[in-house]
This record gives structure tokens, C-alpha cells and sequence, in this order.
């Protein structure tokens, strides 16, 4: 007789046990492996009584919750599991101590260090996290764009978990060098080398240092296309020049002497093929109210949107601009699963292309 997957539930008398006692017995019964679901097993303690000679006094039911693994699952992931990285990928929060005009200034500073210190700690752990994660995903180590044939495809959550994971590992070397060195000082030296600390360990300072020099990087690429004779389309080969340094894809160093990095349009052309399909891949997955505060912060970054001192609110308005300015015509009869197809993929790099150049584009 087949098994079914379930909880059964008996109550227990038994003289082994106290007086009027109860105990409520848990047990799981599984299919084939091929069947488990995730589900969740709640177990209800009995109330336990505590005899005094004065008075009696119960206390409140305690309840815990077990996981049980998952193989497959019985309905599709919600939109925000399949758009949304996990929040490990992001820098954990910085509980910094505030300052007491009657405690000593040793004191304060040992304990701003210390915070620092579990700060960059949590971020460490977190990427050796997020690689487990990445190793774990079925999904994570498919092509993406996805080639003719192929039977899995990733979803934006799995292309940004892999995507900051070998960022990070390639970061984790330098900077934890420089963490054993500097000590408690590093939060002051990130501020001078901001680039080489990974994505899990970016103080909030650092953060918005690198967005202050992006944002004014991208404000004077702007104003030099005034002077030009003609307006900048986005088929100009000088456009990649540009969409270079408002998405921060080459250094600053160019900017000064004055001349195009010699590789800005290998940059510009995949960086603009990442944009299109990331831009498909939130579209089908929900759209833009399905990704978290966090993630449409970056998503707007990396379209070159100003994103310092502005609410949440009109990131989100903003990003479903763009969303609407760049898509293809005819979005709707493509398949999410398969990405965009050849001639959709070119005219939304087009698109994205023509809104990066002009004075707009920036919203």
C-alpha cells in the first residue's frame, strides 16, 4: 500500500507518563524522493504544570517549525524568489555605536572599530555563503543568454548570484590583505581604494562615495555633448565613449587625458547585451514592484540613473520608465524562459542605446 505524504498526529496516555498528562507525538511519512515538497511541520508542546502549595502556574504553549527538504516543487516560485538575489549578496547592516558625551573617547572608538570589525566579518561570510548557494542552484551554471537547445534556464536571481560571487571572490584576496594590515583603520583606506572591496563589505560611505563620483563622472559626459555640432545618436561610434563613462565601465584616468578608452566598444556592446536581457528578464519575472528597495537601487545604477538623495518611490517610477522606453515591439510572444529572441534582442540594444545618449536618459 502506497505511503502518503502527511503528519499523523496520536495522543498518548500512558502510566509511564505524569498524571493527566498529554503528549502529542510528530511524525513525518514520505513518498519516493522524487515527490518531497517543502513543508512545514509545526509540533506544539503540551503545557506543563508546576504544582505549588500556594498557587498553580501554567505557561504559555511553545511552538518551533521544522523544514523538511524540497525536490520539487508543487507550484511556481513567487516573482520576488526569481528576480530578487539573495539579500546575502548585499552588505549587511552597520550597527554603528553612538557616541556618549560621558564615556570616554577610547572607549567609543574601540567599540566603532569592534562594529566595523563583525561588519567586515558578516561580509567575508557571506560571499563563502553565496558560493554555496551558487553551487547548490540547478539552475545558476546554465548559459545565459540561454544557447539553442538548452534545457535549464537561469533566473535573474541565479545570473546576479553568479555574477556577484565571482566579483567578490575576486575581490576577497586584496582586500582581505589589506583587512590584516590595516585592522580597525580599513574603513578609512576603502575610502581610497573603494573599488577592491567586495560587494558584501562596501560601507554605506564607501557606497555613496562611489555613486557621488559616478553620478558627477556621467553629469560632465552630458555637458561635453552640448558642444558637439550635431546631437550624439546612438549609432555614432563616439555614443560608446559615452556610454562608457556614464555606466563607469572604463576609468577615469581616460576622461582626463581626453580620449576614448580603445576598447569602449567591446565594453559598451556587452554591457549593453547584460542591460537588454536583464531588462527582459524583469519583465517576464513581475516586473519592477516585484523587486525588493534594494535591488531596484542597483538596477537603476547600473542604467546610469541617478539614484543619491532620491526616494524609493521614484526609483521605482523611473526603472518602469526605462522598462517601457527600451522594450522591443512584440515582448509579449517571446518566451521568458528562452530570453529574447535575435531581432528583439537588437532593437532593444538600440533602444537602450538611443536613451543612454540622450539628455533624458539620464531621468
Amino acid at each position: 500500500m502506497p505511503l502518503n505524504a502527511g503528519l499523523r498526529v496520536a495522543r498518548v496516555h500512558s502510566p509511564f507518563f505524569k498524571t493527566n498528562g498529554s503528549y502529542t507525538l510528530v511524525s513525518l511519512v514520505a513518498t519516493s524522493p522524487a515527490s518531497k515538497q517543502w513543508q512545514i511541520i509545526s509540533r506544539t508542546s503540551a503545557p506543563r504544570r508546576a504544582a505549588s502549595t500556594a498557587s498553580q502556574v501554567k505557561e504559555a504553549p511553545k511552538s518551533t517549525s521544522e523544514v523538511v527538504y524540497s525536490e520539487r516543487l508543487t507550484s511556481p516560485l513567487p516573482a520576488s524568489t526569481t528576480l530578487n538575489p539573495p539579500a546575502s549578496t548585499r552588505p549587511p547592516p552597520l550597527d554603528l555605536p553612538t557616541r556618549d558625551t560621558s564615556s570616554s573617547t577610547f572607549k567609543y572608538f574601540y567599540h566603532l572599530g569592534k562594529a566595523y570589525m563583525t561588519f567586515y566579518k558578516t561580509g567575508i561570510s557571506a560571499i563563502f555563503t553565496n558560493r554555496k548557494l551558487l553551487a547548490q542552484s540547478p539552475t545558476a551554471s546554465a548559459p545565459w543568454p540561454p544557447i539553442p537547445g538548452a534545457t535549464s534556464f537561469p533566473t535573474r536571481s541565479d545570473v546576479l548570484l553568479r555574477r556577484r560571487v565571482r566579483h567578490d571572490l575576486g575581490c576577497l584576496p586584496t582586500f582581505f590583505v589589506l583587512l590584516i594590515v590595516c585592522g580597525e583603520l580599513t574603513p578609512l583606506v576603502v575610502l581610497l581604494f573603494p573599488r577592491l572591496t567586495p560587494l558584501t563589505c562596501r560601507i554605506p560611505k564607501q557606497a555613496d562615495a562611489l555613486r557621488r563620483a559616478s553620478e558627477a563622472r556621467r553629469a560632465a559626459s552630458f555637458r561635453s555633448l552640448r558642444y558637439r555640432p550635431t546631437p550624439l545618436q546612438g549609432s555614432d561610434p563616439a555614443a560608446n565613449g559615452h556610454i562608457c563613462r556614464a555606466l563607469g565601465l572604463t576609468y577615469s584616468l581616460w576622461d582626463k587625458v581626453g580620449l576614448d578608452s580603445p576598447f569602449s566598444a567591446s565594453l559598451a556592446r556587452r554591457a549593453l547585451e547584460k542591460i537588454a536581457a536583464d531588462d527582459a528578464m524583469i519583465r517576464e519575472g513581475g516586473g519592477v514592484e516585484a523587486l525588493v528597495d534594494d535591488e531596484v537601487v542597483l538596477a537603476c545604477e547600473d542604467r546610469g540613473i541617478d539614484v543619491l538623495g532620491k526616494p524609493i518611490d521614484e526609483l521605482r517610477s523611473q526603472l518602469a520608465d526605462w522598462l517601457r522606453k527600451t522594450a522591443p515591439e512584440g515582448t509579449a510572444s517571446e518566451k521568458p524562459e528562452t530570453g529574447l529572441g535575435e531581432s528583439a534582442q537588437k532593437e532593444a540594444i538600440e533602444k537602450i542605446r538611443e536613451v543612454l545618449v540622450s539628455s533624458d536618459g539620464r531621468t
